[in-house]
């Protein structure tokens, strides 16, 4: 375990659309730092000022699965698959008054923002929120 939570297996990165020749084609690395460099690499062939998608997959050692849709920029500067997940977390575990709208027609009760919670608790995410403390291991 990282830090008391489960770590990245794997990253699973699908070029959904661009150049006929990086579409559908499953790129495994082994980090964030290795998956923007991956999306940097396709980052130029992006058409014109707009964006790619890109489909992505974080597997965790105990086989949970994190995924969702990047947005790959022209920009290579711009690849940064950890701050995406970052991103896409804080929209429920955040207090931003911005996006406040967004918690309110998509959770409602607050159960997306215990899911979220417990996941980057639980598997080494990015995190937009301070987590606690791990707990101490009882000694014998």
């Amino acid at each position: 375990m990282t830090d008391g939570r489960i770590p990245v297996e794997r990253i699973e990165v699908v070029r959904a659309e661009g150049p006929n020749e990086e579409c559908d084609k499953t790129v495994s690395v082994a980090t964030f730092e290795e998956a923007d460099s991956l999306l940097r690499s396709w980052a130029p062939s992006v058409y014109g000022n707009g964006t790619d998608k890109c489909d992505f997959a974080i597997v965790f050692a105990d086989g949970y699965t994190y995924d969702g849709t990047y947005g790959l920029y022209k920009d290579p500067s711009k690849a940064d698959l950890a701050g995406h997940v970052r991103r896409s977390l804080a929209m429920f575990l955040g207090d931003d008054p911005e996006t406040e709208w967004f918690r309110r027609k998509y959770d409602a009760d607050g159960a997306r923002k215990a899911e979220a919670l417990d996941r980057v608790t639980r598997y080494a995410l990015p995190s937009p929120v301070d987590l606690p403390e791990p707990e101490a291991s009882p000694r014998p």
